[in-house]
């Protein structure tokens, strides 16, 4: 009988003692450890690779080190693009290492992989690097956060702005992948319901070197428009190649839909002169776009991409949710992104939706004539036109999101 009674006892005393004090949210592990899985070496490794690395290191020092009293520990590894790597990668990291927060991936392959991932150890990841935007269509995911730009947007945007011009056939050099199957789809689609054509494709593996027999069936085709729907060393290499071929001046006008900055400057001012191309980070924006960028250039010795920005923006945002829930929770960290908007040196109003897209303005940028004299890194180009988030991306009634579906059942 005393034995019961005490038991009791301490059940009504531990009882007491929840509802007279809070429990204090942890941190797994006492640590909060952050993966940056990305390309190092190969065709991306300019607009991703070390530089987002630096990027998020920036995001962490900017914060002080620690949240919650507790170390911020980031790690980094090489995926190869090659999306069983990146997998292999990214389970030793959720399984073993305890990454709370894996970042920028800068493959799509890749990413559609460790969305399953992530989705399955109810981990977040992140995305600055790659562009389908299956990871937030029919591969959406709810510890998935999409961050910079996405085929949606930067296919949609181009496609728009060339139409406006009465250029109305189009031809496509395309990377025979996830992501430049996406980005010709999104762009032909434009082209179609206003009434253009689309006079052809010819994809090419990724890492080609000679572009030469793709460039003479887009010139023979006679299109207005020929779109490189590739990107990083790929997009240079046959932008380089297709200017030896005699493809110079607006006729036919040259495109890259998701490029960035960084592939501009790898171009250099004649191969570059004139190319229209929607980007997510302009360092010309503001204050806050143009400081980030002169320390990004002290730490790394270039300006930094659209990807290196969305990496600074997102390990930012994801640490101060961790602060304010007091947790690296997955679902608490989240909820709490979602609800607070994005005003940082990426973007100066940023929401998260429920599908996972954060929606910010695009930018419609054009590179600088060669005669041109830039007064700073980045006056190598010149915004053309601001692309409202709610016009850029993906509307939600036109989702696949299963989670988009579920919300409005």
């Amino acid at each position: 009988m005393f034995g019961m009674l005490r038991v009791a006892a301490v059940s009504l005393t531990a009882t007491l003692m929840c509802h007279s004090a809070p429990v204090r949210a942890e941190i797994s592990n006492s640590v909060v450890k952050i993966g940056i899985l990305t390309d190092m070496a190969g065709p991306y490794s300019d607009q991703t690779g070390l530089g987002s690395v630096i990027a998020a290191q920036m995001a962490i020092d900017d914060f002080g080190g620690t949240v919650d009293g507790k170390p911020i520990v980031l790690i980094s590894a090489d995926h190869q693009n090659k999306p069983d790597v990146g997998s292999n990668i990214a389970r030793q990291w959720l399984d073993i290492e305890g990454v709370d927060l894996i970042a920028d991936l800068g493959s799509s392959g890749v990413a559609l992989a460790v969305q399953n991932l992530v989705r399955d150890h109810k981990r977040l990841a992140i995305y600055s690097g790659p562009g389908t935007d299956r990871l937030t269509n029919d591969s959406c995911s709810p510890y998935g956060i999409h961050w910079t730009y996405d085929t949606y947007a930067s296919g949609r945007a181009i496609a728009t702005a060339m139409m406006d011009e009465k250029l109305d056939t189009w031809f496509f050099v395309t990377m025979d992948n996830a992501f430049g199957k996406s980005l010709e789809e999104t762009v032909s689609k434009v082209v179609i319901e206003r009434g253009g054509k689309v006079l052809g494709s010819a994809k090419h593996p990724s890492g080609t070197s000679d572009f030469s027999s793709y460039i003479l069936q887009a010139q023979s085709s006679g299109a207005k428009v020929i779109v490189f729907a590739n990107s990083g060393a790929d997009f240079v290499q046959s932008i380089k190649q297709a200017r030896e071929f005699g493809m110079t001046g607006n006729s036919p006008r040259l495109t890259g839909p998701a490029i960035a900055i960084t592939d501009i400057k790898a171009l250099g001012k004649q191969s570059a002169a004139g190319l229209q191309y929607v980007e997510a980070f302009y360092a010309g924006l503001n204050d806050k776009s143009a400081a980030f960028s002169k320390r990004f250039k002290e730490r790394k010795g270039s300006i930094p991409g659209q990807a290196h920005a969305g990496v600074y923006s997102a390990v930012t945002a994801y640490l101060q949710a961790v602060e304010a829930v007091r947790s690296d929770n997955s679902e608490k960290v989240i909820a709490q992104m979602r609800s607070k908007p994005v005003n940082d040196a990426f973007t100066p109003s940023g929401t998260i939706r429920i599908d996972g897209r954060m929606v910010h303005d695009m930018y419609l940028m054009e590179a600088a004539e060669a005669s041109a004299t830039p007064k700073e890194d980045w006056d190598i180009v010149r915004l053309v036109k601001i692309i409202p988030g709610d016009q850029a991306f993906r509307p939600l009634d036109r989702s696949e999101c299963p989670l988009v579906k579920v919300k409005g059942d």
